[in-house]
């Protein structure tokens, strides 16, 4: 029992000598309710990602050496159903390279 004793003592006068210490709060350590910002996009950042998307759609064919429209008329003649909201796009900014060209347009050509 006297062992017993001994080593109770001893796991105390550990203890003592290594005290834990509670912390103060770090400051940033508390979660505060923050409101998530929503980036702001633009409608025309909007329909030229749409745009884009449909660029990257091989559903709908080639897109290289034709516009954006000449492509969304031939996926419909073919029965692909492109997105109408492509060809709304499209037709509401005609003047406009940035969307009536596909993405691919800037590439050249090898033949």
């Amino acid at each position: 029992m006297a062992s017993k004793t001994k080593s109770k003592s001893k796991n105390k006068r550990v203890n003592r000598a290594f005290r834990q210490r509670k912390r103060n709060p770090r400051p940033y350590s508390k979660a505060k309710p923050t409101t998530a910002k929503t980036p702001l996009v633009s409608e025309a950042e909007k329909e030229l990602g749409i745009l884009k998307k449909f660029d990257l759609t091989l559903e709908f064919g080639p897109c290289i050496g034709i516009t954006r429209l000449e492509r969304w008329e031939r996926a419909e003649k073919h029965g692909l159903n492109p997105p109408t909201e492509v060809k709304i796009i499209i037709s509401k900014h005609s003047s406009s390279e940035a969307y009536t060209d596909c993405l691919w347009s800037d590439y050249i050509i090898l033949k």
